[in-house]
């Protein structure tokens, strides 16, 4: 029976480990014990899953970052009240 209380996560560490999962920082008990707690819980089941939508929809999306560059010019021209490019 103490082994199984070992393999129980709170709903706040089960957040953690799904969080470690995502980016494959999770070590083999901290996933097993996550798959166990995803089983009986079904909002972290939820927010397991919604978790991965969201990263994989992340991934999939093309998405540009500003430069420091851009970013300086975007706040000299809200500073300076201009709204057109140059």
């Amino acid at each position: 029976m103490k082994r199984l209380h070992l393999m129980k996560l709170s709903c706040a560490e089960a957040e953690k480990v799904c969080t470690k999962a995502e980016y494959k920082e999770a070590g083999l008990i901290e996933k097993l014990r996550l798959k166990l707690h995803l089983y009986f819980c079904r909002t972290c089941n939820d927010y397991y899953h919604n978790n991965k939508k969201l990263s994989n929809l992340l991934k999939k999306a093309y998405i540009k970052t500003c430069s420091s560059q851009e970013k300086e010019a975007f706040r000299n021209k809200i500073k300076n009240g201009t709204s057109k490019s140059s």
